[in-house]
């Protein structure tokens, strides 16, 4: 049995949360959206055996990308995110005097490995995930969606999203930020690419607490109503 191990992080000013995913079958782990919480990351990480970590961003906001040049650097971790988010990152110094916060005063745009592509199948240290690019909160915001198996014998698994700042547990993402186009852009895309993904696809997203698809659609102020399947 391929068990995937799932870890959530919270942390820093923005209480951003930080996920790391290994196969227990492999010594390589992808470490997803690394904050300026490095202390807790590094203590979840202390849990672990591994070799590598291969870092893989939703997007390219300061609070989702602070941590990976620490990470590039301390582990020789290669970093991925999608090419449309170039321009949010070299925004991230930009964006920390702007907000003032202290733990972001030195913080360093992260070299990029490669380019994340949308609509694609990858397989990581034994993972295998379909990236969906979903703009609006920012212009690539990437969307990886896992099936994790429960009980093969039994054929049970399930499927989890971990979807960065596109929506949350009864909300959406802003679209005021650094590359956000539109509100409508963003409930259009995720009305088309992620209500009608199963309705117990578990959520994870860049803040707050898991949802699922079906509590979204049903109870969303912001999606409510906008879904017609």
């Amino acid at each position: 049995m391929n068990t995937m191990i799932l870890k959530i992080v919270p942390g820093g000013a923005f209480v951003e949360n930080t996920y790391i995913l290994q196969s227990k079958n492999s010594k390589e782990l992808i470490l997803v959206d690394p904050g300026s919480q490095t202390l807790e990351i590094e203590e979840s990480l202390s849990d672990l055996s591994f070799t590598s970590i291969h870092i893989w961003n939703t997007h390219g906001h300061l609070d989702h990308a602070y941590g990976a040049d620490y990470f590039i650097k301390k582990y020789k971790a290669d970093f991925n995110i999608h090419k449309k988010e170039i321009p949010i990152l070299q925004a991230m110094t930009t964006a920390a005097s702007r907000f003032g916060i202290p733990e972001f005063s030195d913080a360093v745009v992260p070299e990029i490995d490669s380019f994340i592509e949308e609509e694609r199948q990858y397989e990581v240290g034994n993972l295998n995930f379909k990236t969906l690019l979903v703009p609006g909160h920012s212009p690539g915001s990437i969307c990886f969606h896992f099936t994790r198996e429960l009980n093969p014998e039994e054929g049970l698994e399930e499927d989890l999203m971990i979807c960065g700042d596109t929506v949350f547990a009864g909300s959406v993402g802003r679209v005021d930020l650094t590359g956000g186009t539109n509100m409508e852009e963003l409930l259009g895309n995720i009305t088309k690419k992620i209500l009608t993904l199963k309705e117990s696809t578990i959520l994870f997203p860049g803040h707050g607490p898991r949802t699922t698809v079906e509590i979204e659609k049903e109870s969303n102020p912001f999606l409510s109503g906008m879904f017609n399947g």
